[in-house]
């Protein structure tokens, strides 16, 4: 069995979507920022309006021409889909093409960026949260959120917090800054500590359902507040 190649540096990473020949910027930019994630095994992920899929990359050569050619597999609003698409990448800049399976096709460019950048360029609404919520039932919805850790005197090393919360790290031993884990449907973006508070953002799983997503968070946020060393919590919904 051959292995695939790792995926050309030029393709990976974080990239902005711009703009779309189908779908205005509202439609785009719905629920998160439209982008796309190259990583270098190959897989990626995107996500715009309300589709969420999986990606499967490979560098091509068509007509002498070098390009990422892709097959994606996801849902829209709920419903499976699946299709394919290519793109060619200039610097900072990428044009692509995608091909709904019996859907739309859509050209549209996308500009290099980072995650940090991506969440920072949407509005939050802000959600304080006090120390001891209701047991159910916080006005959670099924979209990504930031959120901010107040640590009381004495915080804990990152890596312990993650483990007293059954946070699993992806590609790293321990979780850090600038790190990813999960726990259930949730994809949970460590970003940085700055004295006493830990920013982090949360995100649902590919393919997990919405209620699941809303239930989990729940839990999530209701664990937090267990932790003896935790002063307050702050989401804000994107």
């Amino acid at each position: 069995m051959s292995r695939r190649a790792p995926t050309k540096s030029q393709y990976t990473g974080t990239w902005h979507i711009t703009e779309m020949d189908c779908w205005d910027a509202d439609y785009i930019n719905f629920v998160v920022p439209g982008y796309i994630r190259i990583d270098r095994d190959g897989h990626g992920f995107m996500q715009f309006g309300a589709v969420e899929a999986d990606l499967d990359c490979r560098v091509e050569d068509v007509a002498d021409i070098e390009r990422l050619e892709f097959t994606f597999q996801g849902f829209d609003e709920g419903d499976p889909i699946s299709g394919r698409g290519w793109g060619t990448a200039s610097g900072s800049e990428m044009t692509r093409r995608l091909f709904i399976h019996q859907g739309d096709e859509s050209g549209f460019m996308a500009a290099k960026t980072s995650p940090a950048k991506l969440q920072s360029s949407s509005a939050p609404r802000v959600i304080r949260l006090p120390k001891r919520m209701p047991p159910a039932g916080h006005g959670l919805e099924a979209r990504p959120y930031s959120a901010e850790v107040l640590f009381q005197q004495h915080r804990p090393p990152l890596a312990q917090f993650a483990r007293d919360l059954n946070i699993v790290p992806e590609l790293v031993p321990e979780i850090e800054e600038d790190s990813w884990g999960t726990r259930a449907s949730l994809e949970i973006w460590f970003q940085e500590i700055n004295g006493p508070k830990l920013t982090f953002s949360i995100q649902r799983a590919h393919f997990k359902r919405k209620e699941t997503y809303v239930r989990d968070l729940e839990n999530f946020l209701g664990d937090i507040e267990t932790l003896t060393y935790v002063e307050q919590v702050q989401i804000e919904r994107h």
